[in-house]
């Protein structure tokens, strides 16, 4: 179990601070895969910007300790303590992951752990953090970043789906997909999107014809999909088609269907025990060898390596 420190101070927004504790929290008849604890500089009572306060019981300590040190937001008003930020550095130099959500990215460029890194945040807050900041590499045209030891993300949404990815590192798919049904929040949104994507929302979802799209992709995952038929299955052409799906997801087609690709992947190497030829051809990659190139080229490790660590049989085993 992972011990997780999400850090809350005096004037927060109670919704950033209920996102880590949210996703990587307690829930009532689910197992407990992280040990959350809240903290604060000054322990005790916290005003939020909603109208009421909170009381956290624990110092930063918590830190001290921590395998996920979690930064939900900040004031970029505010100067943060020297104690507060050397805490920080503390925690990354021994080895913990520092999460900076949304304009939590102020924080973790104030620790200087991210000189000369890409660090990702809310669009709105990006020049003013780039101008205060000018030793990091400031994104605002994607969902979250992982660099590993640090991970940093945009917004509200983009905090829970960064949070998921989180578990879906740590856990697998599987059970990243049942906490994303339980929340009832969309199961993986790449980091590689878009943040904002200029595009009118369909007064009617049946107008919406890249959902539907879609949704014809992910049932025929195991079949060839060529960018023609895909196209002609929503009655488009192919160019239309293309810069109709990048605008409303801020990604190619392909792209977006390797993903789909790897994760039904990543679910069957979890889930069953076929063989990995099997697992290839039921996820569309046709044969071991381009899913193991896949896998190695997008995510770093290999099939078994998946399936040791995520495996069904693995966390049976670990019980």
């Amino acid at each position: 179990m992972r011990s997780v420190a999400v850090l809350a101070y005096d004037g927060m927004s109670p919704f950033h601070l209920s996102v880590p504790c949210l996703v990587l929290g307690d829930r009532a008849g689910g197992e407990r895969q992280y040990d959350v604890q809240v903290c604060a500089e000054r322990p005790g009572r916290l005003d939020t910007n909603a109208g009421f306060g909170l009381h956290v019981e624990r110092g930063l300590d918590v830190m001290a300790e921590a395998d996920l040190v979690i930064l939900p937001s900040w004031d970029p008003r505010l100067e943060p303590s020297g104690e507060l930020v050397e805490v920080i550095r503390a925690a990354h130099a021994r080895g913990a992951t520092v999460v900076g959500l949304c304009i939590g990215a102020f924080l973790v460029a104030a620790s200087g752990i991210a000189d000369d890194r890409e660090v990702v945040t809310h669009w709105r807050w990006a020049e003013r953090l780039a101008t205060q900041y000018p030793k990091i590499h400031v994104r605002a045209d994607v969902l979250w970043s992982d660099l590993g030891d640090l991970v940093t993300s945009a917004g509200t949404a983009a905090s829970l789906d960064c949070c998921l990815h989180l578990v879906r590192t740590h856990h697998g798919v599987e059970l990243a997909e049942r906490l994303a049904r339980m929340i009832v929040v969309a199961p993986h949104r790449s980091g590689s999107q878009a943040q904002y994507i200029p595009v009118p929302v369909p007064p009617d979802p049946s107008d919406d014809v890249i959902e539907r799209a879609m949704v014809w992709a992910r049932s025929r995952l195991d079949q060839p999909i060529s960018l023609d038929e895909w196209a002609a299955a929503v009655a488009l052409s192919r160019r239309t088609f293309t810069r109709q799906f990048r605008a409303r997801t801020g990604s190619s087609g392909q792209a977006w269907l390797l993903r789909q690709r790897l994760d039904r992947a990543r679910l069957l190497l979890e889930t069953t025990d076929h063989p990995i030829e099997r697992v290839a051809v039921e996820s569309g990659f046709g044969s071991s060898a381009a899913l193991r190139h896949h896998f190695h080229l997008v995510l770093g490790t290999t099939p078994q390596r998946h399936r040791h660590e995520f495996g069904r049989q693995t966390v049976l085993t670990s019980r």
